[in-house]
């Protein structure tokens, strides 16, 4: 599928986007379509669901994973720190009321691969972050919640009617249980909705892009691992100079020890970063930008239901290496080396994942669902 020249803003920062995006939500006439991985009831949260109740849009309508019922401000909500803080106790039923709300005042609320009770369908999750206000869009890694909002990261908004409309399209897909792989090009843009059950397929032109790099390929994420790193480490071996950039104070360990000891063996060079940031985009040959939702990890690639795309732009190559690369390379610094008992239980671990993961993640998607606090005592 082929079309216009969609037109791209680069917004780095929470504040920058949600200020950008707040305006389009308000603007919108026809359609406000907003999904998300992440999405609670602290300022964060409140903000987007008002935006959302105050949108003119005649279909307004929210996606929101099965994981924000399970998960809370990082932390499980059947845990005991649910028993344990008031606080935390709060937050969890703050959430289920807002989106309690959000429906009695006429936003449509669904939730994505409901656990149903089952464990082993925890790795199917919908990861991809999306606002669609009329004819602009929005792609990229954040999520709703105070905590993400306070991470450094980015979302690239998309002004074209082809690219907001096959956006809609996949949202609308995803609504109705019956999320597929689709595939846009649209002037330099090629947009990809991976359904988490054919990725092998969707990153197909992600791996031949990073073959064919003639020059060098810089990496941005907090959480890169195989089957990436594999084609990282071949680009390293035929001479490409390959650097990743992933942050010191990463929320998640045993990723980061992975990641620090898998690029040494591959030949990739690693920095860190100072601040915790969840921004996650390829820059190849200082002309091809990709970027979307994928933490270009296992999940990514097995099980999540992601965004994807390449954007063969010079002038937003250029706006992502003024305004994400200098200031991260500016306060990076060299790469520790985890400890030995640290490398093999990060091998051991994110290897059984991996195993995990790839079995259930042809499995079919759980179909979406109405009712956010039906089944929900604790709302």
């Amino acid at each position: 599928m082929t079309g216009d020249q969609p037109r791209y803003e680069l917004l780095v920062g929470s504040e920058t986007f949600w200020r950008r995006a707040e305006s389009d939500l308000a603007a919108a006439g026809s359609r406000a379509l907003v999904q998300a991985l992440t999405f609670e009831g602290d300022a964060t949260g409140l903000a987007v669901a008002e935006a959302m109740k105050r949108s003119p849009a005649r279909d307004r309508r929210i996606l929101v994973d099965d994981f924000t019922r399970m998960v809370v401000n990082d932390s499980f909500v059947r845990s005991p720190r649910y028993l344990t803080d008031p606080a935390f106790r709060a937050e969890v039923r703050a959430t289920a009321g807002m989106f309690r709300t959000l429906e009695e005042c006429g936003v449509g609320v669904r939730i994505t691969n409901p656990l149903r009770g089952n464990p082993l369908v925890y790795g199917l999750r919908n990861h991809k972050k999306l606002i669609v206000a009329d004819d602009v869009a929005y792609i990229g890694g954040l999520n709703f919640s105070d905590h993400n909002f306070a991470w450094h990261d980015m979302m690239l908004r998309i002004e074209g009617r082809q690219a907001a409309d096959f956006l809609a399209s996949d949202f609308q897909s995803t609504w109705q249980g019956d999320a597929r792989l689709k595939h846009l090009s649209s002037g330099d843009l090629d947009l990809s909705c991976l359904d988490g059950r054919t990725n092998d397929a969707g990153f197909v032109p992600l791996f031949e892009a990073i073959d064919r790099a003639t020059r060098g390929i810089v990496v941005v994420s907090p959480y890169l691992s195989f089957p990436f790193i594999d084609h990282l480490g071949a680009a390293a071996r035929r001479g490409i100079a390959v650097e990743v950039l992933t942050p010191l104070p990463n929320n998640k360990p045993l990723v980061q020890n992975y990641l620090l000891a898998a690029c040494e063996r591959a030949g990739v060079a690693v920095r860190l970063t100072a601040e915790m940031s969840h921004l996650k985009a390829m820059l190849i040959d200082d002309s091809l930008l990709v970027l979307g939702s994928s933490n270009f990890d296992f999940p990514s690639y097995y099980s999540m239901e992601e965004y994807l795309a390449l954007v063969r732009s010079p002038a937003l190559a250029k706006a992502f290496e003024a305004e994400v690369l200098v200031p991260m390379r500016a306060g990076a610094v060299a790469p520790f080396r985890p400890r030995p008992r640290q490398i093999l239980a990060s091998r051991f671990l994110m290897g059984l994942a991996g195993l995990v993961v790839k079995r259930i993640g042809r499995a079919r998607r759980g179909a979406a669902r109405r009712g956010w606090w039906a089944d929900d005592r604790r709302a």
